[in-house]
């Protein structure tokens, strides 16, 4: 298990000093600075003038064409992700179609809740394991708490649709955002990013790499952010949801001899915050308003009668803190004969500690109190084989151990009158995770290629629960457990209809393992697990490039059966809190759609984004006791979360030479149809269609750029988040607001 917060907190102390001090000790002072090179692997020169860049991709753990790969695949590279001012993982959700991406609000360092296809989850909890996998330099990142990776030092962005089981395994039911970050670098190169926003919004981030001999590099990056917050606590009269986030990093790569390179990478992460607020929208039945007056103003209107404005008395000291730190060791060995190993090993800890007002009140109803510690370990070997021959292939194996322990403690003002009752709770979970996987291709002729893949998991995972309501069958010594094992195999054959033409069907499988609940009221709960869930994916698509490389045209159609969903529902409970945060099993669900993405380049210097999703997402004989009454309901009338039928987003840039620099313009609109955000389907927390524009104006002379930028312009303040707790009341957090800003980077 995780060490306690002191200690970690100082370990992280130990590792900020070591590397301010080695940073400072490195600089090679006296060397001529050099202009910075494009760096990312990812990226080719087009080979017409004009073209579209080549995108390199390594979806499928090895580098190759964007438009080689049986698959749909979204990609951004290092050169738009320079023009782009994204905060975090969330503002990649316009780089694809069918991708929700939201903060859910409920914790300290932004928790993710991402979904693909319709296919994700929204909640806090540790034990619900992620169905969109987050992987960053090749680390699968295990939880949605620390998810919103921020887009510090990003030389690369990935969105996988669809199941990837194969090569990325459990948990990646949904798909997979694969993020990649730049290398250290054989000369002298750096940048430097400072921008100011509304909100009085600071941030400053910056990195530096150079070579310490001819067989080795070295890189250091630093980031700081601070903001007053977007929401203004009418209970306090102050800003709320005020942050701090400060981040520091080193990757030492070594070439000790021509066939072997080493790379180790180590990041400190650490963020102070108020807790998110959040908005009361009790209905005039819920106990909330029937008993304590606390009720929403109408439909969809929150209590405070403002989605900016909060009347919650939660405190407001910053006193919500997220620590992560995640070391990385890769090693890759060149067998020559375009043969390689890698063996990649990661350790991700957390430290995290909140106390959050859930019922949005100006009354102390639902509080929690939830300290948290959590660490992942993972290992990864694989032999891969390239090149241009008939056969292709990557195989490997792979083992997960991760634990976390919560002692969670419930303020309770509603069960008592004039009492707060303080209910405690400790939950301690682990896993562990072994499994075996290939993917190959063959080339039956230069145009036909047939890819078989497959994986094998193993799954065993062990839950102990203590809580007063348990008496003497207290477990958490004596944990339960439970093991679970799946093969998750994948087909596509593609053929290469024209040059730069290409056709393709796939299948795919995805597996997201079972569990325990991790929020149980009742003995029977905690030791009872929930079962895996399983998707299938059956896909059309085809890949294409014309007129001079100038237009790029990439579709797919699919169709997805979800097996054994696993859905999270908050139910009426005896005893502790009187309530029970509870995974069931669904029937099954069908999910159909199109997507379609396309650049187009039609003269030197204008260059056109675009991308269409629509989605088709239903229930299937969907019978559950969702209210904890003894009484099985039909709930197939109810709509999946985040699955807008249409989502699309247009973008453009146009640049012209100015004087002795560059002038270019850009922006997009990214639509979201109406979606639902509430298991239950709760028409307050109903969104309806939302356009999300962002622009800048920007000018680039040498190696200095300036940037005017603006996000969410059109003001939408849709809910990312929305919970019912059924009979008492139901809550929800906005999106941001309107943000703009100016944004100064420097190269060297």
């Amino acid at each position: 298990m995780p060490g306690d917060g002191r200690g970690k907190t100082e370990m992280f102390n130990r590792y900020k000093n070591v590397i301010l001090l080695a940073s400072v000790a490195s600089l090679p002072f006296g060397t001529e600075l050099a202009f910075a090179q494009d760096t990312n692997p990812a990226v080719e020169s087009p080979e017409s003038s004009g073209g579209l860049d080549v995108i390199v991709v390594t979806a499928r753990k090895r580098s190759e064409n964007l438009q080689d790969v049986s698959a749909s695949v979204s990609a951004l590279s290092q050169g738009e992700l320079d023009r782009r001012f994204d905060s975090d993982v969330r503002d990649f959700a316009n780089a694809s179609p069918n991708v929700i991406i939201d903060d859910t609000q409920q914790g300290p360092g932004g928790v993710a809740a991402a979904t693909i296809r319709g296919v994700g989850v929204a909640d806090v909890e540790k034990s619900v394991d992620p169905a969109v996998g987050v992987v960053l330099d090749e680390i699968y990142l295990g939880t949605s708490s620390g998810n919103l990776v921020k887009a510090i030092d990003l030389d690369r962005v990935e969105v996988l649709r669809g199941p990837q089981g194969t090569l990325f395994g459990r948990n990646a039911i949904g798909g997979v955002i694969n993020l990649g970050r730049s290398r250290p670098t054989d000369e002298l190169t750096g940048k430097v990013r400072a921008t100011y926003a509304n909100y009085d919004t600071m941030e400053a981030e910056g990195l530096i790499s150079f070579p310490l001999a001819d067989w080795a590099s070295v890189k250091f990056t630093g980031a700081y952010r601070k903001s007053d917050g977007y929401v203004f606590s009418q209970f306090y009269n102050q800003n709320a949801q005020r942050s701090e986030f400060s981040a520091l990093g080193i990757q030492l790569l070594l070439n000790p001899t021509e066939n072997l390179e080493l790379s180790f990478s180590f990041d400190d992460q650490n963020t102070r915050q108020d807790p998110p607020q959040l908005h009361n929208l009790a209905k005039p039945t819920d106990l909330f308003c029937a008993v304590y007056q606390q009720c929403r103003v109408d439909l969809t209107t929150p209590q405070s009668g403002d989605r900016y404005v909060s009347v919650s008395n939660g405190r407001l000291d910053k006193n919500a803190f997220f620590d992560m730190n995640l070391g990385i060791a890769r090693a890759t060995y060149d067998l020559d004969n375009d043969m390689e190993i890698n063996y990649i090993y990661g350790r991700m800890e957390t430290d995290e500690g909140i106390t959050q007002d859930f019922d949005g009140t100006p009354l102390t109803l639902y509080d929690t109190d939830r300290p948290a510690v959590y660490h992942q370990d993972t290992h990864e070997l694989r032999f891969s084989k390239g090149g241009s021959g008939p056969l292709t292939f990557v195989v490997g194996g792979y083992y997960w151990d991760s634990a976390y322990k919560i002692d969670l403690v419930s303020y309770i003002g509603f069960a008592v009158p004039n009492t707060i009752l303080a209910i405690p709770q400790t939950v301690r979970q682990t896993t562990k995770s072994y499994a075996a996987f290939f993917e190959g291709d063959y080339n039956f002729t230069d145009r036909l290629t047939l890819t078989l893949g497959g994986r094998y998991t193993h799954d065993k995972k062990s839950s102990g629960v203590t809580d007063y309501g348990f008496g003497p069958n207290d477990n958490l010594n004596n944990p339960e457990e439970d093991s679970w094992s799946k093969f998750t195999p994948k087909a596509s054959l593609s053929f290469e209809v024209a040059d730069d033409v290409m056709i393709y069907g796939l299948y795919s499988r995805g597996y997201r393992s079972g569990g325990f609940t991790g929020r149980p009221t009742s003995e029977n709960t905690a030791k009872t697990p929930y079962d895996p869930e399983t998707v299938d994916n059956f896909e059309l698509g085809f890949k294409s490039e014309f007129a001079d490389r100038r237009v790029r045209l990439n579709a797919s159609a699919f169709v997805m059966k979800y097996k054994d969903k696993q859905e999270d529902v908050d139910v009426p409970a005896v005893g502790g809190t009187g309530r029970e945060n509870r995974t069931i099993n669904a029937s099954s669900a069908e999910l159909k759609g199109v997507e379609i993405d396309l650049t187009a380049r039609p003269v030197d210097g204008l260059t056109f984004n675009a991308n269409l999703g629509y989605l088709d997402a239903k229930y299937k004989n969907f019978i559950a006791d969702t209210n904890n009454d003894g009484v099985l309901d039909d709930n197939s009338n109810l709509k999946l979360r985040r699955a807008p039928k249409w989502n699309w987003t247009l973008g453009a840039t146009y640049e012209v030479p100015v004087g002795p620099g560059a002038f270019w313009i850009s922006g997009d609109v990214h639509y979201i149809g109406a979606h639902e955000i509430s298991f239950l389907n709760n028409p307050s927390l109903r969104n309806k269609g939302q356009y999300l524009i962002n622009g800048s104006l920007n000018y680039q002379i040498n190696n200095t750029q300036i940037s005017v930028f603006g996000r969410n312009l059109a003001n939408e303040d849709g809910w990312t988040i929305g919970y019912d707790v059924q009979g008492l009341w139901s809550y929800g957090a906005a999106r941001p607001p309107r943000t703009y800003g100016v944004v100064v980077t420097q190269k060297f």
